[in-house]
């Protein structure tokens, strides 16, 4: 039980409102409403969901963002939010210091992926493939403030 109430404590300063509600379990089992195994169920959950990076509040926007999107802009495919993507991304790079614009970056992103049905596991599968293709290539020095295109290979 101390180690429970030790748990309930470090979990009371996380900003989740998932965390609140593993801390609201938390105060029910001190005070009897919750059995001991409800509870560790809970807390090996939100231990797990800690330890592979999982952002509970990040999927509570992208979910809210995907309602409003569908709601505002209806039926529509990838293209519309792709190329609005080239437009926050230039604002970006003019004040990259502003969070906003790289909220309307990832809304963007967000919005074409789901337009366009690709799952988060076919792009993060796309997202190693195409690392693997770039660690692969040459590329030239840096350049602040300038894009770096791959080295182009001369045809024999």
């Amino acid at each position: 039980m101390e180690l429970l109430r030790h748990r309930a404590t470090i979990l009371q300063g996380a900003d989740s409102p998932g965390y609140r509600a593993i801390v609201e379990r938390i105060s029910e089992i001190v005070h009897g409403k919750v059995t001991d195994i409800d509870l560790l169920t809970v807390t090996v959950k939100s231990m797990k969901d800690i330890l592979q990076g999982k952002n509970s509040s990040r999927n509570e926007v992208r979910t809210e963002h995907a309602e409003w999107s569908d709601a505002t802009f209806g039926n529509v495919g990838p293209i519309g939010p792709l190329k609005h993507l080239s437009k926050e991304a230039l604002e970006a790079a003019a004040e990259p210091g502003d969070l906003s614009e790289w909220a309307d970056i990832q809304f963007l992103m967000w919005d074409a992926q789901r337009r366009a049905g690709i799952s988060d596991e076919q792009i993060t599968q796309a997202m190693v493939d195409k690392l693997a293709v770039n660690k692969a290539r040459k590329w030239p020095e840096p350049k602040e403030g300038e894009p770096r295109l791959h080295v182009k290979s001369t045809p024999l």
